[in-house]
Order: structure tokens, then C-alpha cells, then sequence
């Protein structure tokens, strides 16, 4: 996870990807200060685990909203995203406004989306419509989306992006959870066998399909969007961005 306040850089598709996040050590660890003769989990165990991680990559979505979390600047939120409707509360007691718009195709109403009802009247939670972003006429400092890109062509993240962009304060940053090919060699077999099974639902079942992004760095340079941050998870298969209107927009 690269510092808040390392130097600004362009992030490149073709940036080393850092190891597994530190999820695998801390499960490992835990139990083992109290039992000096507990066995060390072996080879095949840390192999089993990083397949299970890269494929489920739910399991980072606690550690990845922690993240995001702590880089909140004061300020009213947009939050776009699957499953957001307890992460869009915790933000509302940090943050003056909240607008979230939830695109899981699952997505019933507010009420479905959040454990205690009273914390709706903290946050303003609507079905995602891409086409409907253009009458939200807020500035805000924070613009989060989560796992959204992957549900629509170039096109329409290009789209979506360009109204992202619009709504971004001068000093706002623009947050950017997607699904990206994992560049590491061990786990590209996991990324083609899942995209065959996307493909066979797709084709034969008739299913719309998540894809990985590819090139979101073109996007965000057709765009004049700069890139402040990277947080690397799932062998780089997720990646949470950071971007900004214009350089040293969050350099305090």
C-alpha cells in the first residue's frame, strides 16, 4: 500500500505488483503467541489460501473500505458501488453528506441494504443509473466507486469517469475499486479459468457478465485525470486508485 504522502506518480499497467496483502500472515499468526509448539503452516497451505483469496475477492472488501475509509477528507461523498450500504454509513459519521447508488443487480431498496434502518436517514441510497448522474449537480471532495466499472463497457466507464470527474472538487479525490488481470504467472490460470466460465454464462446462458478493466490508466489520461495513489490486493487482481483533477491536489 503506497503512502498518502509518497511522491505523485503516474501508475502504469505495467507497475510491479506488490506480494499478497498481509491478510495470509495475520491469519496464520493468530493463536500463535500463546503456542510456541504450534506447526507452521506449510507450503500447500499458503498456496490454498492465495487461491482462495484471488478467486473470492469479497474477502478483501473489509480491509480495502478500511483503506478508503482513512483517506476521507472532510467534505460531502459520493459513494457508487456493490454492497454499499453499511460501508456508505460508516462514511455519513465522518463526512457532512453522503449520496450512495448502489449497482448490484440484487439491489431491492434502501432498507435491504443497511442493518438498522434509522441510519438511512444519514445517507441518501438509490439504485446506480448511469444516465441519471447527469441531474446530480453536487460538487463533492470525495467520489468513491466500488466495483462498478467492471459491469459496463469502455464506453460507458469512459461515461462514467467523465461525470465522476465533473462532480470532483478542485481538491476532491476520485477513488476507483475495480477488477484488473493479476499480472503475477501463478495466478493468471485462476483469472482465464474464471473468465471462461464468465464467457460460458454469457454465451450460453445469457447472463450479463463482470469484466476485469484493462488500460484504465489511457482512461484516466483521455480524461486529464492524475494519479495520486495505488493500493495493490489479490495479486494485484483488485486495485483501489486514487485520482485527482490536477497534481498536488492532496499534498498537504
Amino acid at each position: 500500500m503506497a503512502s498518502q504522502n509518497s511522491k505523485v506518480s503516474v501508475m502504469k499497467e505495467d507497475a510491479d505488483i506488490p506480494k499478497i496483502p498481509t491478510i495470509e500472515s495475520q491469519e496464520d499468526e493468530i493463536g500463535t503467541n500463546d503456542k510456541s509448539d504450534q506447526e507452521t503452516p506449510g507450503p500447500m497451505h499458503n498456496i490454498s489460501t492465495k487461491i482462495k483469496e484471488t478467486v473470492n475477492i469479497d474477502l478483501f472488501l473489509p480491509q480495502i473500505h478500511k483503506w478508503i475509509s482513512d483517506k476521507i477528507k472532510p467534505g460531502p461523498t459520493l459513494i457508487i458501488g456493490e454492497k454499499i450500504g453499511e460501508f456508505a454509513v460508516n462514511i455519513s459519521e465522518k463526512v457532512p453528506s453522503v449520496i450512495a447508488r448502489e449497482s448490484t443487480s440484487s439491489y431491492v431498496s434502501p432498507k435491504a441494504e443497511v442493518k438498522d434502518e434509522s441510519d438511512l436517514g444519514k445517507i441518501d441510497l438509490k439504485p446506480f443509473d448511469l444516465e441519471k448522474l447527469s441531474s446530480i449537480q453536487d460538487i463533492f471532495i470525495n467520489i468513491i466507486v466500488i466495483f462498478t466499472l467492471r459491469k459496463i463497457d469502455r464506453e460507458h466507464q469512459q461515461l462514467l469517469l467523465a461525470q465522476c470527474k465533473r462532480m470532483l472538487a478542485r481538491d476532491g479525490q476520485l477513488i476507483v475499486v475495480g477488477e484488473f488481470y493479476p499480472k503475477s504467472v501463478f495466478l493468471l490460470p485462476i483469472a482465464f479459468t474464471k473468465e471462461s466460465i464468465r464467457i460460458f454464462k454469457s454465451k450460453l446462458l445469457k447472463k450479463k457478465i463482470n469484466k476485469p478493466i484493462t488500460k484504465i490508466d489511457k482512461l484516466a489520461n483521455e480524461l486529464e485525470l492524475k494519479f495520486y495513489d495505488v493500493k495493490y490486493d489479490a495479486g494485484g487482481r483488485i486495485r483501489t486508485y486514487v485520482l485527482t483533477k490536477r497534481w498536488g491536489a492532496l499534498v498537504s
